[in-house]
């Protein structure tokens, strides 16, 4: 889901603002951009998930004025170049499309729950499923990639009715209910197409996905 900026307070938006700025900028320097850049298999892999993510997010489904609904495949995303590059990515492709649709102000908000919030939930579930889980592709596929994407959704639809509750823009209850009526079945087709994604990714092209190392999960 995207929000537009005139759903949002200036507070809130300063405040949101506080929060995303601080986050791109860490996950910029945080970035492997040494080893990136010495692999051009891994620049054309990076760079079209970007572009695959503006064609993803460019189809949208309107709930109320203001407030759409979307795939988000940022779990995916996470999985297959890590935190940084993630937050990297969908901070320029949320620039684009907040280019495209004239609405600049709204950049930290929507960065913070499609991008920061999901990303940073795929990655904390990845690395406690890697400390406490055995290692194998079925955890792999169904707790980090699946689960992963199904709490990333979730938690960041949550995250924006959040802002709107604080905001004030819009009737609670109404927001609520129609989103909240569609959010289980949209967590699920989200966490369906990253599994997808992903179990494609590890078996035919595993030297791509950042965090699978198939030496650990298919060769014990």
């Amino acid at each position: 889901m995207q929000l537009d900026a005139a759903l949002l307070t200036p507070s809130v938006r300063l405040a949101v603002a506080l929060v995303a700025f601080p986050c791109v900028a860490m996950a910029a320097v945080r970035a492997p951009w040494h080893t990136w850049l010495a692999r051009s298999d891994r620049q054309h892999v990076w760079l079209g998930s970007l572009v695959l993510l503006l064609l993803v997010w460019s189809l949208r489904a309107g709930v109320t004025p203001g407030l759409t609904l979307q795939f988000m495949l940022v779990g995916a995303l996470t999985l297959m170049h890590g935190w940084a590059l993630a937050v990297v990515g969908t901070a320029v492709v949320l620039g684009v499309d907040a280019v495209q649709h004239r609405d600049l102000a709204a950049w930290p908000a929507n960065l913070l729950c499609s991008g920061i919030l999901p990303a940073t939930v795929t990655i904390l579930l990845h690395r406690l499923a890697e400390a406490r889980l055995p290692r194998n592709y079925f955890v792999y596929f169904f707790v980090t990639a699946f689960a992963g994407s199904f709490l990333g959704y979730v938690l960041a639809a949550l995250a924006r009715l959040g802002l709107l509750w604080a905001s004030a823009t819009l009737p609670t209850g109404h927001v609520g209910d129609e989103v909240l009526m569609l959010l289980p079945m949209l967590a699920l087709a989200e966490a369906f197409m990253n599994g997808l994604v992903m179990s494609v990714a590890v078996v035919y092209t595993p030297h791509w996905v950042a965090t699978f190392d198939d030496q650990r999960y298919f060769h014990r």
